[in-house]
């Protein structure tokens, strides 16, 4: 895969999404961006997110209600743990998980094995004021 091109919209993009401690969405994030008076095309805000995604500079997930949002995330393998009331989200993993995966993906003869775990929940401060 070649290397994308840093451009003026991907900084904006990632800069802004660098400042949100929760996943968004491209629309909030556009709407944020146009908020800051950054001309950018939600278009744009999609292409840019995609590439953060695929160079591993940021994280994609489908939330609860099938919309896809992002977060800048660490670059170490992680899962996550999400509130469905505010959004934030935890990363974590899972001791001995990665080998009982590989273990498993031998004895069936798979190779080159993914996986992606969200758990979803409601945080303590969000469970306090229900």
């Amino acid at each position: 895969m070649t290397q994308k091109r840093a451009t003026w919209q991907k900084t904006a993009v990632f800069d802004a999404l660098n400042q949100e401690p929760v996943f968004v969405s491209a629309q909030e994030l556009h709407q944020k961006l146009i908020g800051a008076e950054k001309k950018l095309g939600l278009t744009t805000v999609y292409r840019a997110l995609t590439e953060l995604v695929e160079a591993g500079q940021a994280d994609a997930l489908a939330g609860e209600d099938g919309e896809m949002r992002y977060r800048i995330c660490s670059d170490e393998h992680h899962h996550h743990l999400i509130c469905r009331e505010c959004g934030t989200a935890e990363e974590f993993d899972l001791d001995g998980f990665e080998a009982e995966v590989s273990q498993l993906a031998a004895k069936f003869g798979f190779s080159k094995v993914s996986h992606s775990i969200e758990l979803f929940g409601i945080c303590k401060k969000c469970g306090m004021s229900a």
